[in-house]
């Protein structure tokens, strides 16, 4: 049996917030949510959640992806949370934090990649390009319309 409560405190180790400094536990449980299903789409495989334990029980394989992608959404939730980051200087004095959304994206970036390699190695007839999230008919041919020509239906 998998709990949400142990792969959020797998995710917490993973992001190295064991003290609880960047994420709020409801946070984590959102990404964690948000992998799981999404986990399941791209494995062809009918999770839910219920009281806490996510069933059917995903395999060490799927539990990998899962956690993949639950850090993917903590990063997504970070680069929202730094970008009104600010630059301060005072004479020799410097703090500058505007670099953090950027850090968090490249994080984001290297984590994908690797979520979207593992998911080749299990199911290698998939997919996944940068925009997956669109379908694009095959069948589809630009209309162009040119100014000047018009016909008339009768």
């Amino acid at each position: 049996m998998v709990l949400l409560t142990d792969l959020i405190a797998g995710l917490r180790l993973d992001l190295s917030d064991s003290g609880a400094a960047l994420f709020e536990d409801p946070t984590l449980e959102r990404c964690v949510r948000k992998a799981v299903f999404r986990v399941g789409k791209d494995l062809q495989i009918n999770y839910s959640i219920l009281n806490g334990d996510i069933s059917p029980d995903p395999d060490d394989a799927a539990r990998d992806l899962i956690a993949i992608l639950a850090q993917v959404h903590a990063c997504q939730v970070m680069r929202a949370a730094t970008a009104n980051a600010f630059s301060f200087s005072s004479g020799d004095k410097r703090v500058d934090k505007t670099g953090q959304s950027g850090h968090w994206a490249k994080l984001e970036a290297d984590l994908l990649a690797d979520y979207r390699e593992q998911l080749g190695y299990l199911r290698p007839e998939t997919q996944i390009n940068e925009e997956s999230y669109i379908i694009t008919p095959s069948n589809l041919s630009p209309l162009i319309y040119g100014q000047g020509k018009h016909r008339r239906c009768c």
